[in-house]
């Protein structure tokens, strides 16, 4: 009968196991010195030997001529422990058997010697899934055993685990495996029966096993259907996209061609594709290009090699540094969103869409970090005397009591026809379209005040220090979409001008404001007192 290939390579010895070797070396020494401990604690995520090793570690402690620490696999002891009828070798799984009653059950048989074995050992997989009573129930047994006795509890959520029982266990954690490591041993699997395997195709399945050596020897079983195993057979079994797919997926990202981004994803759907994997790999790629942008050109790219070295590094170069960090952010949104979405392939289109459409400028993160690139530059041509006799280049915002004492006198406003919208209802309805569909526009546009409509012309007033804003929002492609809010909302044609209205401020009226805000404050709390610019 045919058995699975992660069950016919698990390791027998401690020898025969991949990686983890300061803790094999840690058990090893154990089983020399004969300083074998009640309980030990195997933590882990999914196949990186934890019930392995403690099947390993129970022949070992158990074995009559051990080699180095390792079992020697033909004694009488270690052939009754592998063939599973060992009287004195009890595996149960907490996942199916969770109740307090097995626990009490299973204990109960602690009080009786082992019969053929130096210990008498229980191995209990997944211990994290014990009720809170069986955790009880267990506490004092494993904190005082016989001396022939031996806890092996191995789980991948050592956190649900009771302080208790973590203070009385000697704890072991099994790491992720890396992916040479992986690739290195599915080539041996692969050699040992007969299959030769490309080295693109193993290294694709490193990456998708995230660690497991079981999962990527089931995939490796799953994709030995012939003589050689090829990266292409490897993408079909996975659902994955091609590697050529995905430099052109983000090229038509890099260059902002939202519909060539939407044909390749209906190439992607009709040729069977699962969407959640393919972002999946999209975040992979775009992890490779950042790595290639940090590598600043050097050739040496790690997790790839010759041509396609080449071509991350040179499609880094379309990129900014922000921009990969924010389609990076996106994708990786959008492949939790796919978890929960009724269409998926919805959920690729629109972070396809907000990529292509979504100018970097206009993200708030690169807008912060340009003003404080900005604030730094002028400080430091403040510093070295130059410029500093040019208000209107200071960028740092006026403070908040300067701009409550702009006195502004807006502009005449020009009558309209009767029944059209007052140009001040026009305005805050198109903040409102603003906020919700150009927030980057909104942002600045919220720091200035109406200043009034007059010939076709709404005009918005900023505060001394606030030029920046201005001229962010002077720029042609900003100009164009609020004006264009205004006319939806308005019905007719208007332009837009941002300016700045400067006034002498009123040292006495600023006085009284105080006097009548500390009144306020001291009469009602100042967490009761809310200031409105």
């Amino acid at each position: 009968m045919y058995q699975a290939l992660y069950r016919v390579w698990r390791p027998k010895t401690f020898s025969d196991m991949v990686g983890q070797e300061a803790l094999v070396r840690t058990l090893r020494n154990q089983v020399i010195s004969g300083r074998i401990a009640h309980a030990y604690l195997f933590c882990g995520s999914r196949g990186t030997g934890k019930t392995s090793a403690a099947r390993i570690m129970v022949k070992a402690i158990n074995c009559l001529n051990h080699r180095d620490g390792d079992p020697c696999g033909e004694c009488e002891s270690c052939r009754t422990i592998e063939s599973g009828s060992s009287f004195d070798v009890y595996e149960m799984d907490a996942a199916s058997n969770s109740r307090v009653e097995e626990i009490r059950e299973l204990l109960e048989k602690v009080d009786y010697p082992p019969q053929f074995s130096k210990y008498k050992v229980y191995i209990i997989d997944e211990v994290h899934m014990l009720s809170n009573a069986a955790f009880n129930a267990l506490l004092k047994t494993l904190e005082e055993p016989p001396e022939y006795m031996v806890f092996i509890l191995a789980t991948t959520e050592p956190q649900k685990l009771p302080a208790t029982i973590l203070s009385r266990c000697q704890r072991y954690d099994f790491g992720r495996y890396s992916e040479s490591q992986i690739a290195g041993h599915l080539e041996k699997v692969a050699s040992a029966n007969g299959v030769k395997a490309e080295q693109e195709a193993l290294s694709l399945i490193a990456r998708a096993a995230e660690g497991g050596m079981r999962d990527a020897l089931s995939i490796l079983d799953m994709c030995m259907g012939g003589e050689r195993i090829t990266e292409e057979a490897v993408r079909g079994a996975l659902g994955a996209a091609d590697r050529g797919f995905l430099f052109s997926f983000a090229q038509a990202l890099e260059k902002r061609e939202g519909g060539e981004a939407l044909s390749l994803i209906d190439e992607l759907m009709r040729s069977g594709r699962d969407v959640q994997v393919f972002l999946k790999d999209l975040s992979a790629h775009f992890r490779m290009l950042m790595a290639a942008k940090l590598c600043g050109g050097n050739e040496t790219l790690p997790g790839a090699s010759g041509e396609s070295a080449k071509r991350y590094l040179e499609q880094a170069q379309g990129f900014s540094q922000e921009r990969l960090l924010r389609t990076l952010d996106l994708c990786m949104r959008a492949e939790a969103d796919t978890r929960w979405a009724a269409s998926a392939r919805s959920v690729l289109e629109i972070f396809a869409l907000r990529v292509c459409d979504q100018p970097e400028e206009q993200d708030i993160s690169a807008l912060l970090e340009r003003i404080s690139e900005l604030e730094a530059r002028l400080n430091e041509l403040e510093r070295n005397g130059v410029g500093a006799a040019a208000p209107a280049a200071s960028v740092p915002s006026a403070p908040r009591s300067l701009r409550q004492a702009v006195q502004e006198t807006p502009i005449a406003e020009t009558p309209v026809p009767q029944g059209s919208k007052a140009p001040k209802d026009v305005w805050n309805d198109a903040l409102k379209y603003l906020k919700k569909f150009e927030p980057g526009i909104f942002g600045p546009l919220s720091q200035g005040k109406y200043g009034g409509y007059q010939d076709g012309v709404y005009k918005a007033l900023f505060a001394p220090g606030e030029e920046i804003f201005q001229t962010m929002l002077s720029a042609p492609g900003r100009r164009e979409k609020i004006e264009n809010a205004l006319n939806q909302n308005g019905g007719v044609n208007a332009r837009f001008e941002a300016g700045s209205q400067v006034q002498q401020a009123n040292p006495e009226a600023d006085k009284k404001k105080e006097e009548n805000l500390n009144n306020l404050i001291g009469m009602f709390g100042r967490d009761k007192v809310q200031i409105d610019e």
